[in-house]
């Protein structure tokens, strides 16, 4: 499986409220910074929930539990750290080009233009967009950046 995925289960017995609020919370912050994300119900599939538990690398997890293709991003206290601290693409493994999958970002690459002589500006790189005006770009989330 590709991409972000959140394993949660709809079925949960009274003592077990917490996750289901948990579950909540972690789908209305992912939601609201539309970040795409596919919910697995492990209730559905006693084999995702042992997928669930692998990934984890913990027999007894319990959702939600967050993955991003293979890689183990955390459960819900660990999400919750990332949101408090501002580090929440890089807890969810995300490239900065899919911090706004609508419109793809422009990335140097080893290939890239050198600037000229007198030019050295960070900008003088970028590629001109044509027709770009501030009303034709989506709804973009802030790009998540580490502190300089």
């Amino acid at each position: 499986m590709s991409g972000l995925r959140v394993y949660s289960t709809s079925v949960t017995g009274s003592r077990e409220v917490r996750i289901k609020s948990q579950q909540s919370e972690v789908t209305r912050i992912l939601d609201g910074k539309r970040i795409q994300y596919q919910l697995v119900d492990i209730s559905q599939d006693n084999a995702l929930r042992d997928e669930m538990r692998a990934l984890a690398g913990n027999p007894k997890a319990t959702p939600p539990q967050i993955v991003n293709g293979d890689q183990y991003c955390g459960d819900y206290e660990l999400f919750v750290e990332a949101v408090e601290q501002n580090t929440l693409q890089e807890f969810l493994k995300l490239a900065l080009s899919q911090a706004c999958p609508e419109f793809p970002c422009w990335t140097p690459s080893p290939h890239s233009p050198q600037p000229s002589p007198g030019h050295e500006g960070p900008f003088d790189q970028l590629p001109v967009i044509p027709n770009l005006t501030l009303e034709s770009l989506p709804q973009c989330r802030p790009l998540l950046l580490p502190p300089l």
